[in-house]
């Protein structure tokens, strides 16, 4: 089963991409996360993330928190989908 996470601070964006992922024919976990704190303290393993840049104010943005996770020494680490509604932003996630 694939595990599949969610980190967006606004509830809305998370509820609607975690209605599309579980229409897709995938066994699959969707595990959603408000802030890159909740990320972070969570340990499970998780192959797919999906990951706002601009998340709120409160803690890092998501290009932070994706540079923790590949800091990490973890042998498998997730693969991230960047996702911002913000044209300024199209670059960073390269």
């Amino acid at each position: 089963m694939i595990r599949i996470a969610i980190c967006d601070d606004e509830a809305p964006t998370r509820a609607y991409l975690a209605s599309l992922i579980r229409a897709q024919d995938c066994p699959c976990e969707v595990v959603e996360y408000a802030s890159a704190k909740d990320c972070l303290a969570d340990q499970r393993k998780i192959d797919l993330l999906f990951l706002d840049i601009e998340l709120n104010a409160a803690g890092p943005d998501g290009m932070a928190l994706a540079r923790q996770i590949r800091e990490r020494s973890a042998v498998a680490q997730p693969v991230i989908i960047f996702v911002t509604g913000y044209e300024r932003y199209v670059f960073d996630a390269f």
